[in-house]
């Protein structure tokens, strides 16, 4: 029997495309999460000990509305949040799902009382572009995670990170968008959807 080139490397590539589809399905270890409390806190594992986080949504700026000496402010409170906070501290920045059903549920509430042809049809087509938007388009998004041995070290740590709110905004997170970032962290090639 003669061996046959093509056939073998053939076989190899439907081990490896079966093998990359086995990993897109996975979850990795990026961030070893192994559940939320009671008050909203992800709970993280090292080894045997268990540590603790939260996760914030900064505030967000649009830099073409902001004066060169409110940018310069921003900057500079940025800094001094990086020097003086003295814990554990990271931002990450991630493509995130567009998520606009409460804009979409306003627009079916006004497309039901409205009795306005014309009206009635530029509503339908905004809603229908909303809904394009929240399947297909992701948005850069950062988030600012903050960290503490215990519950009462984390929940000091937020008091004193909050000191700097007046820049960074620290807007609280739900559990479904941890959850939604903490999967496309985990799963970088699969696209999530975020539910509420």
């Amino acid at each position: 029997m003669a061996f046959d080139a093509v056939s073998v490397r053939k076989q190899k590539q439907d081990k490896q495309s079966a093998a990359n589809a086995d990993k897109k399905t996975k979850v990795t270890a990026i961030f070893p999460v192994t559940g939320i409390t009671e008050k909203g806190y992800l709970t993280l594992r090292a080894g045997l000990s268990d540590y603790y986080a939260e996760v914030f949504k900064p505030k967000k700026y649009d830099l073409d509305r902001v004066t060169l000496e409110e940018a310069d402010q921003i900057e500079a409170g940025s800094w001094e949040f990086m020097r003086q906070y003295s814990a554990s501290v990271k931002e990450v920045f991630l493509n995130f799902p567009e998520s606009n059903k409460t804009q979409q549920h306003y627009f079916r509430h006004l497309i039901e009382t409205t009795r306005d042809p014309f009206r009635l049809e530029m509503l339908q087509r905004e809603l229908l572009n909303m809904q394009y938007l929240e399947s297909h388009y992701r948005k850069l998004s950062s988030w600012i995670w903050v960290f503490g041995d215990t519950v009462p070290e984390l929940e000091r740590h937020i008091e004193s990170a909050l000191q700097y709110s007046s820049v960074y905004g620290f807007e609280s997170t739900t559990t479904v968008e941890k959850q939604t970032m903490l999967h496309l962290m985990n799963n970088p090639g699969v696209i999530a959807h975020e539910e509420e």
